[in-house]
């Protein structure tokens, strides 16, 4: 799982103690495993995303068949492999490589949003990742066992995910690292450059050590409380069981029919693969388990990551709504004065609505708009406020945002 060869692209983005990296590279694998495939991971989106399996709505035969796919996959690479069944509708997939008690889960959701949503993005590509790192970890000597979960039933309320932690069919008490991978292998907001968001880092000095260590040029670790708990790592972080959760983010497709499988970057999704399995065997190679810490550790370059990212969007993406300059340029003088939590998150809100603006009307009608009102900032609550009229879902609510307007207008 170490291409070699890639080694010297390798560059951490966040200062952590040397003695971490240094006793977290110690016990390293030397020999690489077989490298994942592009191909294999080509297979696994195509076949998930068919049109016969009508989106994977959980609940839905096409879930079903999804499930039945996955168990068949990690039943043919020799794994103890059986459904964890939610209800008679609903089933998580949970396969182990192992004998030892202490394990690393690695965990994606194959649930999708239903006929005419192919899911691609959301996520089978998480699920081919969790499948190539299957295959791929079979071939590693690794200290402890890890456990594939395949989850059902994310998209309505993390069920799946939920469900496991309450009945943990391996115990908690023994989950070294949880790894989450969801909504993988397109550009966040469709830029050009590519980036691969890791939260949890911020809970873990260990395993902010080995993210740093196997961190590629475009990783950036970003602390949880900027997304939010909005995939399957929430319920092992409820638990205080250490977390990484790795997704390339929201695009305009998301959760829409145009997340196709012709829309993955998958020599990019692949590199992605490659350092997740990297950080993976990291933490197998660790003499102690990671300590989940009471007190979060940011990292260090957060602010200027997504300052980053709010510059490229400006340079990449002149086709946005005009109201989205006037927010990034709040969010680069509040950040830029202050790198707050609140300012932070106030940033990511911004970035998350340019991101998908389908799905951005929640945010700027009842969040990010009166957030400017009560801080005196009209031009940027108005902007907020237009945005949202635009996307308003039924007239009434256009009616009620646009009387917000022509109150705040001169």
């Amino acid at each position: 799982m170490r291409p070699r060869s890639r080694q010297a692209f390798r560059r951490p983005f966040a200062m952590v103690p040397l003695v971490l990296i240094v006793l977290t590279l110690a016990g390293a694998p030397a020999a690489p495993a077989v490298p994942v495939s592009v191909d294999g991971l080509k297979a696994t989106i195509e076949r998930l995303t068919d049109s016969a399996l009508s989106g994977r709505r959980s609940g839905t035969p096409g879930a079903f068949e999804a499930a039945d796919y996955i168990f068949a996959r990690f039943t043919a690479m020799g794994l103890d492999t059986q459904f964890q069944e939610l209800d008679e509708r609903r089933r998580n997939v949970v396969a182990r490589f192992g004998d030892a008690a202490e394990h690393i889960v690695v965990g994606a959701h194959y649930d999708g949003q239903g006929r005419g949503n192919p899911g691609a993005s959301d996520n089978a590509a998480g699920v081919a990742v969790m499948l190539e790192l299957a295959r791929d970890l079979t071939e590693a000597d690794l200290a402890v066992s890890v456990v594939f979960i395949a989850f059902d039933d994310e998209e309505q309320g993390l069920n799946g995910a939920r469900y496991y932690a309450d009945n943990p069919v391996y115990p908690l008490s023994e989950t070294r690292t949880a790894v989450i991978l969801d909504t993988m292998g397109r550009s966040f907001i469709d830029l050009d450059r590519w980036f691969l968001m890791v939260l949890g880092t911020e809970m873990s000095q260990a395993l902010g050590a080995i993210v740093a260590a196997e961190a590629h040029p475009a990783t950036i670790p970003i602390g949880t409380d900027l997304i939010g708990a909005r995939s399957d790592f929430a319920p092992f972080a409820a638990r205080r069981v250490p977390y990484l959760f790795f997704t390339n983010a929201t695009h305009a497709d998301y959760h829409g029919r145009g997340d196709t499988p012709d829309a993955i970057r998958y020599e990019r999704l692949r590199d992605d693969a490659e350092m997740i399995g990297n950080v993976i065997e990291a933490i197998a190679a660790l003499s102690e388990r990671p300590v989940y810490e009471d007190d979060p550790v940011y990292p260090a370059a957060e602010a200027e990551s997504l300052l980053s990212i709010v510059g490229l969007v400006e340079n990449e993406r002149p086709d946005l709504a005009q109201a989205y300059g006037v927010l990034f340029d709040d969010a680069r003088v509040r950040v830029g004065a202050e790198a707050s939590r609140v300012n932070l998150r106030i940033a990511t809100e911004v970035l998350l609505a340019a991101a998908t603006p389908r799905f951005a009307f929640f945010s700027l009608a009842y969040l990010l708009g009166p957030l400017y009102e009560t801080e005196n900032k009209i031009e940027a609550a108005l902007a907020a406020y237009r945005e949202a009229v635009r996307m308003a879902p039924d007239a009434a609510t256009r009616n009620t945002i646009q009387e917000k307007i022509d109150a705040l207008e001169p």
